[in-house]
């Protein structure tokens, strides 16, 4: 009977001993990213001791909170963020260097270069993809076949964009040859700034700490802009309308061509199966290539302790692996390793390769002021595209942008 006690007394010491070093990690996630995420933690903790527990925040309200949160001592251990923010929250030296982590991953080199750089500061590495997303052009290979185009040629530069989106408005019938989403510094920065980044040019220095808006990628790109709306070619709600619009106008069947995001192919085959349609990476004025990269970058806070470090890169390894990446592919559209893609989109469709491919050679705004510059409705950005496409002051639009750009840049440069 004793023996029996004694190893019943030691099964309750061994259980309580792996309760205690059980650790619980919160991860705050924005509600846009929240369904997969939840489910990723799910799946983790299923077959897990450590848990990862997801707080969905409201995507508007993340960084206001998470910086509260930080300021207060009651911060989560990790949160994913919209890429974008990353070098703000790492030059307030509120993340945790995750550099050798990274570093050391086998898939390191097919991880999101824009995403990587975004998460650099100071040489040193904060975060790591989570969710990636890119910008591509959707056409509609039905109109470029009734306008004597060939449906099975993407347009090559954004001048044979402007050619194509004339001879398809040409069509008639209320029938426009492009779309763009202007009314929105988000969306424009998505679909706007790729064909400046496809001629090796951009809108920022390398650092993000100097704007550099009047080049000559720049003005070839207003100008093409300018001559599809002269022309009438460009969809009137263009100027006004967001993102709904642009894809219930795209799934009508009376645009060429539209500004988009690689989710744009599951979303047309899923609710738009009748809408004949192909993909292909934004290209510059005169040719090239690029994309936005967009989405989350996951990161741990400054401060969280070694044991939740442990655990929450152990969940990076988790979400990384296989299996997580064909489910992330099923549930937001796009895997986070370029070398699983295939694998990832074995079961959808194909032409979700094409924004992949192009995720190499996407860029994303370096800046410490994101949502002054670019995100604002009374922002730089977005009043000097409204400017300099709708308006009759292009040079003057370029220069009072380049100016309050360099205001802005000044006040909030580390």
């Amino acid at each position: 009977m004793l023996k029996l006690k004694a190893t019943v007394t030691a099964f309750a010491l061994l259980a309580s001993t792996a309760l205690a070093s059980a650790e619980e990690v919160t991860l705050w996630v924005r509600t846009s990213s929240g369904a997969v995420l939840q489910g990723l933690a799910e799946k983790y903790n299923a077959a897990h001791s450590d848990k990862v527990n997801v707080t969905q925040i409201t995507a508007e309200q993340m960084v206001p909170k998470l910086g509260a949160a930080i300021a207060g001592g009651a911060a989560p251990d990790a949160a994913v963020l919209d890429l974008i923010y990353m070098p703000t929250f790492a030059a307030n030296d509120s993340l945790e260097d995750i550099s050798e982590f990274v570093k050391g991953l086998p898939y390191a080199d097919a991880l999101s270069p824009s995403h990587i750089r975004l998460a650099t500061y100071d040489g040193k590495i904060y975060g790591v993809p989570a969710l990636p997303d890119a910008s591509i052009i959707a056409y509609n290979t039905d109109l470029f076949a009734k306008a004597g185009l060939d449906p099975k040629k993407a347009p090559a530069s954004l001048k044979e964009i402007a050619e194509d989106a004339k001879k398809i408005h040409a069509l008639g019938d209320e029938t426009y040859g492009f779309y763009f989403v202007a009314n929105s510094g988000s969306w424009l920065i998505y679909d706007f700034l790729p064909h400046l980044w496809a001629a090796n040019s951009d809108i920022l220095s390398e650092d993000g700490r100097t704007a550099t808006v009047d080049t000559p990628a720049f003005r070839d790109t207003v100008a093409a802009y300018r001559d599809m709306w002269a022309a009438g070619a460009i969809h009137p709600t263009s100027r006004s309308g967001n993102g709904n619009n642009a894809v219930e106008a795209f799934a009508s069947g009376k645009v060429g061509i539209l500004m988009t995001g690689s989710y744009i192919v599951n979303l047309l085959t899923s609710k738009y199966p009748d809408v004949k349609f192909d993909v292909a990476p934004i290209p510059g004025p005169d040719g090239g290539a690029s994309s936005f990269a967009g989405g989350d970058t996951l990161a741990l806070i400054k401060g969280i302790s070694e044991e939740k470090k442990k655990v929450a890169l152990d969940f990076v390894k988790f979400y990384m692996e296989p299996e997580q990446q064909v489910y992330i592919t099923k549930e937001s559209g796009m895997p986070s390793r370029t070398d699983l893609a295939k694998e990832a989109y074995a079961q959808f469709d194909p032409r979700n390769l094409v924004a992949y491919d192009i995720l190499a050679k996407a860029r994303t705004p370096y800046t410490f002021s994101s949502d002054e510059l670019f995100v604002s409705r009374t922002g730089p950005f977005l009043n000097l595209i409204q400017g300099a496409i709708f308006g009759e002051d292009v040079d003057g639009s370029i220069s009072k942008a380049q100016g309050e750009f360099t205001k802005i840049l000044d006040r909030t440069n580390p």
